[in-house]
């Protein structure tokens, strides 16, 4: 994903940046300042911007609504749409905002700051931004083939969560009282219970707790990321001092983030946010995406979508304002019969449509899966950079060759391979040749493994 910041302040840095923004530096992230002040336009590097931060820390209370009027004038002028372009606004807690401005921004952030708080707020944002994005993309799309797709908005009311702890509870108490009371908090003592209840309802996202003895709750998660029903659940690490090294095993075993205990509340808090949200979200345009694909251009043998459809989506990203940047993965898929020396090709249809949409199942909502017509397999990821897609791919290898497959005509267990070639595209730069992408994808990759 991109993480390119534009903040608008009242002060002229020149070429430097707010003392805070060191923070986003810290995380990899692209800063720009701008004087909203100033009547230069901004550099149109700079409009390309990811997220705008309104800098309203050092604003005199008589200057802020002035401040707020030409920040929300600028991004109306250059295109920085509420709902591709996200404004944050970085303010003091005495600063009170009216209910009109508030409805400017996604997102109000107040001191004391910290790297992680404001990154990891930041990011899920702008990927809350891109799922919108591919939302207006895919019903422009599905809109050339005669279909209305519904552009469902981010959830905004997050009532009625439901959280799973798992652990010895001595971070329990702490973590239900750094909660609004109207999360519901249930516990168990030990996996089987966890799964048990996993099984029996629905909860946003489990809580681990990591103390003494961990190699029981790493080898848990590693089994619920292996279970495509858990793939996506959140989970988050409440990690004691002595179980740092665990912690980080736990994260590589498909942990979403990691707190230390003791913790700040609203850091927590922030963090449950904004993976249930993420979450929610991606759940509903599931659900949408999949009803709305039946009726699309669909592959026969797999009835995942079609090169057809996939050259119709490209081009409509194509003439999106936002102009996204993207990674390819082409998809090769080998079967080899247990007990056989040799890599067979089982041309088996259904066995085939069983890995392709093993995999569909194992791709986030915004991501997209067809088969082309030569028979390969093609995968997108909107506002996805090579290091992020080659992570979740690995994810995704990991739970295909290590699911059950039976080759029907000999009754004998099939082990499936695949392999990947990636290829990223900045959409940013100028216009995409979509034939060329789709060839130099198996023929020149950026890379393979």
């Amino acid at each position: 994903m991109g993480k390119q910041a534009l903040i608008l302040t009242q002060r002229d840095y020149d070429f430097d940046i707010p003392d805070w923004a060191g923070l986003l530096i810290q995380k990899d992230f692209e800063v720009w300042s701008h004087n909203i002040l100033r009547e230069e336009i901004p550099d149109p590097v700079h409009l390309q911007a990811d997220i705008v931060l309104v800098d309203l820390l050092n604003v005199e209370p008589d200057e802020v609504d002035q401040l707020i009027e030409q920040s929300v004038a600028l991004r109306s002028r250059f295109g920085l749409d509420h709902a591709r372009v996200p404004m944050v606004a970085i303010a003091k807690a005495k600063v009170a905002l009216r209910e009109e401005q508030l409805l400017y921004f996604s997102d109000i952030l107040q001191p004391p700051l910290t790297s992680d708080l404001i990154s990891n707020r930041l990011i899920s944002l702008m990927r809350l931004a891109t799922m919108r994005r591919e939302a207006e993309r895919r019903a422009l799309t599905f809109k050339r083939f005669g279909v209305g797709l519904p552009v469902v908005p981010p959830p905004a009311d997050l009532a009625e969560q439901k959280l799973l702890f798992l652990g010895a509870g001595m971070a329990f108490l702490p973590v239900q009282s750094a909660l609004p009371g109207s999360i519901d908090s249930l516990a168990a003592l030990t996996p089987q219970m966890a799964e048990d209840m996993l099984e029996a309802q629905n909860f946003d996202a489990l809580i681990i707790e990591l103390s003494d003895y961990n190699a029981h709750l790493i080898a848990f998660i590693e089994a619920l990321r292996r279970n495509p029903s858990y793939f996506s659940l959140p989970i988050i690490l409440v990690c004691h001092k002595k179980a740092t090294e665990d912690g980080l095993a736990a994260l590589a075993a498909g942990a979403n983030d990691i707190v230390s205990f003791p913790f700040s509340e609203r850091f927590f808090e922030n963090r449950i946010e904004i993976l249930v949200r993420e979450e929610r979200y991606r759940q509903q345009l599931r659900k949408i995406f999949s009803e709305a694909r039946l009726l699309m251009p669909t592959d026969e043998v797999t009835r995942l979508y079609s090169e057809t459809f996939l050259k119709a989506h490209l081009e409509a990203m194509m003439e999106d304002g936002s102009s996204a940047s993207m990674s390819f993965a082409g998809i090769d898929i080998s079967f080899r019969i247990m007990g056989e020396d040799q890599t067979q090709s089982i041309h088996q249809d259904s066995l085939l449509s069983r890995v392709g949409r093993l995999i569909f199942s194992l791709m986030r909502a915004e991501d997209l899966l067809a088969r082309l017509d030569n028979g390969r397999f093609v995968a997108l990821f909107p506002d996805t950079d090579l290091f992020e897609t080659r992570a979740a791919l690995r994810r995704v290898r990991a739970i295909v060759q290590l699911s059950p497959f039976i080759e029907h005509s000999s009754q004998k267990s099939v082990e499936v391979s695949l392999d990947f070639s990636l290829h990223y595209c900045d959409g940013k730069g100028g216009q995409m040749d979509v034939e060329t992408i789709l060839k130099d994808l198996f023929e020149n990759p950026v890379t393979r493994f």
